[in-house]
Formats: structure tokens, sequence, C-alpha cells
């Protein structure tokens, strides 16, 4: 290899000797227009930028009243644009317009000097060389190219809306596939940046929509994620990122997204998909660059969101290490602030608590002021929980900092305990009365009087108590502070000895907490009031208290219901063990309809874990306990449904058998489809169908039927089972023709046979298939996988039954026809009589380019069969001009045939050599262009030029 390498190195430099050599002694004997032309044209073919410019260019200075001089004028820019020398093709293509007037290449000569000039980075120069190109209407390429600079040009102007505008033309009037989902792509960034988000939107999901196949159509997935991020519809975008990397593995976005998508995941609490994302992130730049990780400009927001999950999901250390590396080199003021404060949070809570003292103190001296008070807030609590003096200091210290601060009731209340446990009321009682002054509209503000009277009442001072607990009757009524507070009227009157009254006012604290269904605090009032009216005398009054309390049921009458629905309210979090052991209590308390619900509401928490087993024995511990016979076969079909998710088939068909036995229930359907489903996977398609009829006759209208020989087969496509797969497909669609499964399923079969290798068999399954369907919107796409298999099969008799099948669809649709036509003439060698039909799909400008493109190359195909040599090169030179890609390299080869068939074997030679630096990305073209002129070389007897592209072919393959 390595010696390949150096000959061919020994070749470029021998050429470029050659072309120097023939210039230094162009001084002492000059060169002919002839051979610097022929040069020239020789080196931009072997992409020897620089020696084809330098003789281009010495043609133009030499023999200006050259008939090529501007042919060799435009080649000599391009040469230099190839070659990097951006100003010297500027130089030449400012002044050609006016040199040139009548060239035809002043059609592409704004382009070239747009070009440049974007490479320079010159953009206004740049805008005005693309703006020139884009008036140009008959290079239809060239003009769509220069819009997409143009816009681009405009973008790095500032000139947003200008740009938008070029790219909207481009949308609406270009029929160019490739380029119309470059343009909306552009377009969706620019309404993006414009904060238009709803447009942006659409834009991106157009490409996803109608360009799927499209370059940008991958990377859209990642900017409808951002655009719904900017949004805020954080679940949205989060699983569009999702799908997004499930689906794209190589582009410029990936890791953006993934970075996104550990920021989202974090925030909507998926904290352990948040790290997996942060972790493939790691990896996939390690594999590009080994040192990429340490370089990563994103590295702080990195290590932010690794903190965050690690301090969500308990990980200490780890988030501990990532705070840590935060605080080595912070962006900002506020972030190290909030990695401090976060850092703390790691110790809190733990033996080492102590050590966030530290982090909280830096914490609360940086700009923000909600994460200083917060840090000052925290610090005090630990000094109090440490049993610290200081932490009432700290505290008393903090409310007096932050007067604003969310948290400043809250420490208030802290210091009242503070002050409390110190046995400090008079601190407390302080503290108390600040809280009342100062929060007159919180909704604590009943507990703050009913625990100022409770200190003052421990102080003695019952006449101050009394006072509170009045206004709290008063002015608070509802409150449980004021349920409480008759209750401790009541204590104050039996401390008095005023017995009467204080009974009258435990009934009052009974009625209230009946009303609040605090049944506890109602049996202790009711208590107080019996024990009142007995030291009061009121026997008969005390009696029926007391009984009341001797018939009540001491476990209260809400506990079960209340087990239950917490046990639901857990499960609708997804918190599935605390949803269990909620569960658990209430069918320990319960009767047996609760334990029931409890045991089938368990079932339910193990099956969205995907537990199956365990899931299974809750379910069936449901059944063996269900009140009636509806809920013991709920229960059976449940059980049924987890041992199919375990692949248990034979005892989920067991269990779906028992729960049929019910009859007509709102399951019922699904449950045959199971039962239908779980056959299959046995093996038993009979048995699978049997029950499917059933299905069908109970459920008429039942979508469900179908779809299971649809699944069947989209599995065996999973496997890439493609014979298995065409059996299911049609299967399918011969069972049920008429439903939309039975329909796509037809289609589907004949792409299972086409990937199985079967493409006659595939060409026959489309054909039928759009035959049956021509008003289908689908008609258009699958006719194109037709034509494709046709051409693949390369059977005349095949695609002349196509052709007549298609030629008798009444009414016509071009979008069905016009591609199985071009295929048919491929097929046969284009006869004479698809001359017409050439000619018609040529000039019809409603069908797609691509068709019309199709057809001209084959017309002009079809006149050089017949010897009509001039005219097919009339039509190759227009699609040379204008169509670039494989139908363009065609037409430059269509065109050296003719004139290799003509018998001009020099111009035909020139034709073949001029295909690879006039489609240089067309590699099968160039191969096959190159051999013959090869061929040609040698009939001619030009062995040493035969051999020297010969040797060119071997390096290439090489």
């Amino acid at each position: 290899m390595r010696a390949k390498g150096v000959r061919q190195s020994v070749l470029s430099v021998f050429l470029v000797f050659l072309l120097i050599s023939a210039g230094a002694v162009s001084d002492l004997c000059a060169q002919t227009a002839d051979q610097l032309y022929g040069g020239g044209r020789q080196a931009f073919s072997d992409r020897l930028w620089p020696a084809a410019a330098s003789q281009f260019s010495r043609l133009i200075r030499e023999y200006p009243e050259d008939l090529r001089a501007d042919s060799a004028a435009y080649m000599a820019a391009v040469a230099y644009y190839n070659a990097g020398s951006y100003k010297q093709s500027i130089n030449i293509l400012a002044k050609f317009p006016r040199q040139y007037p009548n060239s035809a290449w002043n059609q592409r000569a704004a382009y070239w000097e747009g070009m440049s000039f974007y490479q320079l980075k010159q953009w206004a120069q740049a805008e005005s060389a693309f703006e020139r190109q884009a008036a140009i209407s008959s290079d239809k390429i060239y003009q769509e190219r220069a819009l997409l600079y143009l816009g681009a040009c405009r973008e790095n102007l500032n000139k947003k809306e200008q740009a938008e505008s070029v790219y909207e033309k481009l949308v609406q009037e270009s029929r160019d596939y490739e380029t119309v989902s470059q343009a909306l792509f552009r377009l969706g960034q620019i309404q993006l940046s414009l904060e238009r988000y709803g447009e942006a939107l659409a834009s991106f999901r157009r490409i996803l929509a109608d360009y799927t196949g499209s370059d940008s159509a991958a990377d859209s997935g990642y900017w409808i994620g951002e655009t719904l991020r900017r949004l805020g519809r954080r679940e949205e975008a989060l699983n569009v990122f999702r799908s997004f990397l499930e689906s794209v593995y190589t582009s410029e976005y990936r890791a953006a997204a993934l970075l996104e998508a550990a920021n989202l995941a974090s925030r909507t609490g998926e904290c352990e998909e948040a790290l997996a994302y942060l972790d493939l992130r790691n990896a996939e730049m390690r594999e590009e660059n080994p040192s990429g990780i340490s370089s990563d400009p994103n590295r702080s927001a990195v290590m932010r969101i690794r903190a965050a999950c690690a301090l969500k999901t308990g990980r200490l250390e780890e988030a501990r290490s990532a705070y840590m590396e935060v605080l080595e080199k912070p962006v900002s003021e506020q972030e190290a602030q909030s990695a401090a404060f976060n850092l703390a949070q790691t110790w809190l809570g733990t033996p080492q608590a102590l050590e966030a003292l530290p982090y909280l103190k830096q914490a609360s001296e940086g700009p923000d002021q909600l994460i200083a008070g917060d840090a000052s807030f925290e610090s005090a609590q630990l000094l109090l929980v440490s049993r610290n003096p200081q932490g009432s200091v700290q505290l008393q210290a903090f409310i007096s900092a932050f007067p604003e601060h969310p948290r400043r009731e809250e420490a208030l209340r802290g210091l009242v305990r503070a002050h409390q446990e110190a046995k400090n009321s008079g601190g407390a009682l302080k503290a108390l009365n600040t809280l009342i002054e100062d929060y007159p509209e919180s909704g604590e503000i009943p507990a703050y009087r009913f625990l100022r009277a409770e200190i003052q009442l421990q102080n003695g001072n019952q006449g101050a108590a009394l006072k509170d607990y009045k206004q709290l009757t008063e002015q608070f009524k509802g409150t449980a502070e004021a349920s409480d507070a008759f209750s401790r009227i009541g204590f104050i009157f039996t401390e008095r000895g005023e017995h009467m009254r204080a009974a009258a006012y435990y009934e009052k604290a009974a009625a209230q907490f009946s009303a609040a269904n605090r049944s506890e605090k109602k049996r202790q009032a009711v208590y107080s009031a019996g024990v009142a009216y007995l030291n009061g005398r009121a026997t008969e009054k005390a009696v029926e208290k007391f009984r009341y309390l001797i018939d009540t049921d001491p476990d209260g009458p809400w506990g079960v219901e209340a087990a239950y629905h917490m046990g639901e309210a857990f499960y609708d979090a997804k918190q599935y063990e605390s949803a269990r052991r909620a569960y658990e209590t209430a069918a320990r308390y319960g009767d047996k309809n609760w334990a029931f619900e409890a045991a089938y509401a368990t079932g339910w928490t193990w099956f969205r874990q995907s537990k199956w087993k365990e899931a299974a024995q809750a379910f069936q511990k449901a059944a063996q306990i269900a009140p009636g016979s509806e809920k013991k076969a709920r229960s059976r079909y449940r059980t049924g449904l987890s041992l199919a998710s375990d692949l248990q088939w034979e005892k989920a068909l067991a269990e779906y058998n028992e729960a049929l036995k019910a009859g007509k229930t709102s399951w019922r359907e699904e449950a045959l489809y199971q039962k239908a489903w779980a056959f299959l996977n046995l093996g038993d398609r009979e048995e699978a169908f049997r029950t499917a009829g059933i299905l069908e006759r109970e459920y008429p209208s039942s979508g469900l039927p179908a779809d299971l020989p649809f699944r069947m087969g989209e599995n065996a496509m999973k496997q890439q089972a493609y014979a298995q797969a065409v059996e299911w497909f049609s299967l399918c669609s011969s069972k049920y023709p008429n439903s939309a499964t039975g329909i796509q399923s037809a289609l589907r079969a004949a792409h299972a046979s086409r990937k199985n290798g079967n493409i006659e068999d595939a060409a026959l399954r489309y054909g039928r298939w759009v035959s049956a369907h021509t008003r289908e919107p689908g008609a258009g796409a699958a006719a194109r996988s037709w034509a494709e298999v046709l051409r693949e099969a390369g059977n005349p008799q095949l695609a002349d039954n196509a052709k007549n099948k298609v030629l008798s669809f009444k009414p016509s649709r071009p979008d069905v026809v016009v591609p199985v036509m071009l295929a048919w003439a491929r097929v046969n060698g284009i006869p004479d009589e698809a001359a017409p039909y050439l000619d018609s799909y040529a000039d019809n400008e409603r069908l797609p380019v691509s068709d019309r493109v199709e057809a001209l190359l084959l017309r002009a195909h079809l006149y050089r069969k017949n010897a009509k040599y001039s005219r097919s090169r009339q039509i190759y030179e227009v699609l040379i001009r204008d169509i670039s890609g494989p139908r363009g390299a065609e037409a430059q080869e269509g065109l050296a045939r003719s004139y290799a068939e003509e018998g001009k074997i020099n111009q035909a030679i020139e034709a073949y050599l001029e295909l690879p630096y006039l489609f240089p990305e067309e590699a099968y073209y160039i191969s096959r262009s190159l051999r013959a002129a090869e061929k040609l070389y040698r009939d001619a007897g030009k062995d040493d030029e035969a051999d020297e592209l010969r040797k060119r072919l071997n390096e290439e393959v090489r």
C-alpha cells in the first residue's frame, strides 16, 4: 500500500513538473493556445488545481482573443477556488461578465465568486454575488444553491428576516428534495432564534414528515426537542430527545442532545436515566477524542447535573465529588455559591453533618440572596440539631439579615422551638409575638396564637391564655386550633372548679372535632366532658358520654378506606413499594371487599414494575378471595396477562380460559385477543384463528383480529425472518382484505419479499397492491417501490405487464403511472413506442423533477439508439449543464457514447475524460468512462495514453 502511494505521488509530481517546465520554457518557446487549453484541461481533470489555474491564466493572458478564453477564465477561477486561492478566483470572476458578456459561463460565475467570498467570510460581498447568481433563472441548480448560501450570508450579517424570506422562497418554489429540506432546516433555526417557537416546531416537524430521507431529517429531531424545551414543555422535549438518541447515532447534535436529555430527566425526577445519558455522553466523547472530556466546554453543566442526580438518588460520595469539581473552577460567583450550597446538602443528615458548615458559610456570602438566606438558615438549623448554643444566635442573625426571605417565618418558628427546648419561655413568647405581628395573613396564625396561649398557660398566666383561646374560637372558627381551644378553655374552667362550664366547652370541642373527623380528639373531648359532668354531679350526662366511648369502634371509621386511597396516591406517583405497604394495611384491617381490592391493586403495582411473577401471584391471591364471579374472573385474566408477559404462554392460556367463562364483561374483547396471541406464540395457528373467529363474531367492529397476524409479521421483520414475514402479512391481507391493517399488510408483504431477495415476487405484490389501491394516499410511494423492483428484476415481460396495468388506471394517477412507465422503458431497452410517453413526461411541469429528468435522459438514449446523434447530444448537454448527481453523469456518458457511435473518436474520448471533473462524486460512472476512454485509445492505436488511463484506474482501485 505504501509503495503504491509513492508511485501515485511520483506521477502527480511528474505531471506538475511537466506543466511547470512547459511554463518555464515558454519564455524561450511559447506554447500555442491549444497546448495551454489542453494542458489546463488535463490538469483540471487530474485535480492539479494550481497547474490548471496557471495554464488557463496564461491562455487568457497570452491569447485573450481565443474563442475559449471565457472557458479558460471560468475554469481558472474554479481551479483557484479549489486550490484555496480565493482572492485570485475573485479577481477573475469579478470582471468576468464585463470581459465575456456573451459567455454561457456567466450563468455560474457569480456562484463561484460568492463561494470565494464566503470562504473568506466576507459576508456582504458574498451576499451580493449570490444575489446576482440567484437572479439567473436558467440555471436552476446553481440558482438554488446560491439561494441557500445567500440565506447563510444574511444570517451571518444578522439579517434574519431577509434570510428567512430566502429560505421560504426555496421551500415554496424548489422541487429538489434535499434543497427544500435544508431550507426548512435553516428556516426552523431562524424561527427558533427569533423565539417563534410554534413556527420553528412546524418547520422541523415538516422535515421529519415530508423529508424523512434527507440529510437534515435526523438532526431535526434534536431541534424539535430543543424547541419544546424552550417552550417549557419538558416532558414532551424529553420524549423527543429520547427518540432522537435511540435512532440517531452520528450527529453533531448528539452530545448536546445527551446533555439536554440528562438535564430534563434530572428535572423530571428521572435521575437514573439522567446519569445514564451523562455516562453515554462521556463514553462517546472519549471514543471520538480521549482528551475530549477534560476539554468539554459543557463540563460544568455536566457536573452540575451529575451532582444533582447523585444527590437526589442518595449517592452522596458521587455528588460530593462532582460538586467539589464544580467548585474548583466555577464559571461564576453564582455557580460557586450554588455548588457550595448543594455540596453542603451531601453532609446534612449524615453523621458528618458538621462538614457542611464551611460550605454553607460560603454559600451565605454569595450574590444570590435566596440561596444565601437558605444557607444561613440551614447552618443555624445544623447548629441547633448539634446542640450548639450558637444555633439560636445564628437563627436570630438570619432573621435580622434577611427580612424578606421566604424562610424567615420558618426561622422564627425554629427560634420558638429552640427557646422552648432551652426552657426560655420569654424568648419563645418574644419570637411568637414577632410572628403574629409580622405575618398577620399567614395561614399559621391560629397555630401561633394557640402556642402562645399554651406557653402562657404553662407559665400560670391563665388570664392571658384564656384571652388567646377565646379569640381562636371566635375569630378562627373551623380550624383545628379553634377546636383544641375549646378543650383548653374547658381545662382552665376545670382547674378553677367550674365543672359545668368546663363540660359545656368540652361538648363544643367534641362537636368541632366531629365536624373535622378528628375522632381521637373527639373521644378525648367526650371523655373530658364526661369527667366534667361527673364532677359537676350531672350523672346521666356523664353516663351518656362514657357509653359512647364504650360503643365506639376503636380502629376508627376511616382507617381502612384511608389506607387504600393512600395506596392509590402512591400508585399514581409510581411509588409502588409504598403503595403496596398501604394496600397491606387496608387488607389487614378491612373486610373481604377491601382485602380483594387491596390484593388486586397490589398486583398492578408489580405489573407496572414488570415483576411478572409477583404480579401473577398477587392477582391469583385476589382471585382466591374475590367476593364475586366478575371480580374473580377479572383477577384471573390479569393473572394470565402477567404470565404471558413472563412468556409462560401455556399457563397464561389456562387463566384466560377460566376468566372467559364469566361471559360478557368490559374486558372480554381484549381477553379473547390475548388468548389468540398466546396460541400464536405457542405455534398453534388453528386455535389462534378459531379464537380470533370468536372475537370477530362477538365484536364485529373490532380491529384486533387483523392485528394478530400483522403483529407476527412485524416481529418476523424485526428478526429479519423475511420469508416468515411474507407468510404472516399475506395471511393477514387475505383474511382481512378490507381492513386498514389488511391493506397495510399486503404492502408490507411486498416489502418483506423484496428484503428476502424475491424481486420478481415483490414486483408482482407491489403491482397488485397499487392496482387495488390507486386512490390510497400511499399509492404514489408504493408505485415508486414497484418501479424500483422492476428495474432490479430486469424482466421485460414483468415490465410489460406493469405497463399495461398502469395505463389502464382510471382516472390516471401520474404519480403512480410515470415511475412504472419509466422503469418499463429502461427494462425493455427503451423501445420506439416509449417515445411519445417520454416526450409527454419530459414536458409535464407538474411531475417531480426527478421523473422529468429520467424521461428526458431516456429520450436522449432513444435518439442515440436510432442514430439521431445530434438530437441526442442537444438533450445530453442540457442535462449535463442543469443536472448533478448520477443522472448528470449518465448524460455525460451518453454524450461520449454518441460521439463514439458516430465515429468521432477524439470528441468521444474528450467527453469521457470530462466526466470525472464534472461529476467527481459519481465513482461508478467515472470508472466506466475511464475504461471506455482507454478502449478508444487502444482502438486508435494510442497505447501510451491508454496505459496512463489504465495506471490511473488501477491506482483508484487500490
